[in-house]
Formats: structure tokens, sequence, C-alpha cells
């Protein structure tokens, strides 16, 4: 899956990004998040539970495990289903979401996570992402200015052969 975030004219006032994906292994999509041409960060995704191709808008969710604001696919997201967030438990770091809720998000690799979310970091080997929250820091940064801008994040997914 490879990304292209290309910014189209001002007057449209959006931000469109493209998911390509391109690398099937096992149960793991791997790929490239570019903005503008311009690479930002190498990408994740389970095989098994990823989002179909499409159009969607990121919206910034609170997100209940988290406890903290989320770049979410999905608005209308379950979020009473979630459980708590893991500042009040700590085991809940290592818990999948009982729900689909796809979201960007920071982490090194994709085993067991079912809830259809993309991770950021920089490729390391098959299946690993390295400085999933420093990379994560700064894509969440552009998002929250092009969302206070008043700009539409929107992702375009599809697959490549």
């Amino acid at each position: 899956m490879y990304y292209k975030l290309i910014r189209d004219m001002p007057e449209d006032k959006a931000v469109h990004g493209k998911l390509y994906r391109t690398s099937h292994y096992i149960n793991k999509r791997t790929g490239l998040l570019v903005e503008r041409l311009h690479y930002i960060c190498d990408t994740l995704e389970n095989a098994n539970s990823c989002v179909p191709s499409g159009e969607y808008v990121i919206t910034l969710l609170k997100c209940r495990q988290h406890a903290r604001k989320m770049p979410c696919l999905n608005p209308n997201a379950p979020c009473t289903k979630c459980p708590k967030s893991r500042n009040s438990d700590p085991s809940s770091l290592n818990l999948t979401l009982p729900c689909w809720c796809p979201q960007l998000k920071p982490g090194n690799g994709v085993h067991n996570r079912l809830d259809g979310s993309i991770l950021v970091g920089s490729y390391n080997s098959l299946g690993c992402l390295i400085h999933p929250q420093s990379i994560f820091g700064a894509l969440y940064d552009r998002i929250c200015k092009s969302i206070s801008r008043g700009h539409q994040v929107k992702l375009t997914i599809s697959c490549i052969k």
C-alpha cells in the first residue's frame, strides 16, 4: 500500500491522499505515505482486516482506548464498546479493539490487530516498523493543521497489482 497525499488547489479546501497497496505478505500489507510526491512515512496493515478500497474522509475523534483525539476513517465509530484508556489500565496497551475502527495510529507490528488500523512508522524489516511515535506525531500535526485551516482531509485507497 502506497499513500499519496496530494493537495488540490486552495479553492478546493481539501487535502487528498491516495493509498496504493502493493506489497502483500502472508497477513501484512506494506506501503508508504507521500504528500505532494514527497515521502512522509511507511505504513503497515493487517491484510485480514484492512480497510476496503474507496474514498474516506479523515476526522479527528476522541478515542477511549488512547485517551486522545485520533485520525479516524470511520466518523461513526462505535466508541462505547472500546476499553478504557491505557492510562487507567496499563494492560489495555496490548488489547485489540472489540469493534472495527480504522484509524491512522502508531505501532510496530500488525499481529492480532483486527480493528482495521493503518500503522505508521519507518520500515525496518518484514512486518516491522520503527520510530512510530515520532512519525505519528508529525503526521498528526499535519492533519490537525489542515483541519484547523478549514480543509477536508480525504484518503483514497486503491490496490496496485
